[in-house]
């Protein structure tokens, strides 16, 4: 049996994997990463804030939050939210859509994963001071599946917004005014 794949598949498949690609070199080149801790402090600072508005106890050290108790964190690149980000931008981007519809999705899932992603930050910090034997469980499991739920969510979402969106030929146009 021959595996074919649609222009855009290919296209799509190929786009997501450099995209990863440069996404994991970046992770691994301590060069690299010294470039997004302004990015780091600045999404530590909002954590904080959020969690000052929670009313819980918290104190910042650049890009660490640490409760008196003795829970800290610190906030690396790779809790920044980018790698969903990337994943939701690179298929927009490479999808056949209108202007209008690529540059809203583009809105939404950036400012939806960073809200998600901060949700997450605060949400582990509370659950690393109540009960730090769990924090494990949900830093790596719950919020990796969370995050892939939001990711796929938001696309198919997307995706089905995109097809009503575009007429398909003629037949699409004819359908609108043929009789019951």
């Amino acid at each position: 049996m021959r595996w074919s794949a649609e222009p855009i598949t290919a296209r799509l498949a190929i786009a997501l994997t450099a995209a990863m690609g440069v996404l994991l070199l970046a992770e691994q080149s301590p060069e690299l990463q010294r470039l997004f801790e302004p990015t780091n402090i600045g999404l530590s600072r909002a954590t904080e804030g959020v969690l000052h508005y929670l009313k819980m106890p918290v104190a910042r050290q650049d890009a660490v939050l640490t409760h008196p108790d003795g829970f800290s964190y610190r906030i690396t690149y790779v809790c920044s939210g980018f790698r969903p980000a990337v994943l939701i931008i690179v298929t927009l981007l490479t999808i056949p859509a209108t202007c209008l519809l690529r540059l809203s999705g583009l809105i939404v899932a950036i400012v939806g994963m960073q809200v998600l992603n901060l949700c997450r930050l605060v949400h582990l910090y509370w659950v690393g001071v109540m009960d730090p034997d769990a924090f494990f469980v949900a830093h790596r499991i719950t919020w990796n599946i969370i995050a892939i739920v939001a990711v796929v969510g938001f696309l198919a979402l997307w995706l089905g917004l995109n097809s009503r969106s575009r007429p398909v030929g003629r037949q699409r146009r004819q359908a609108a005014y043929a009789l019951p």
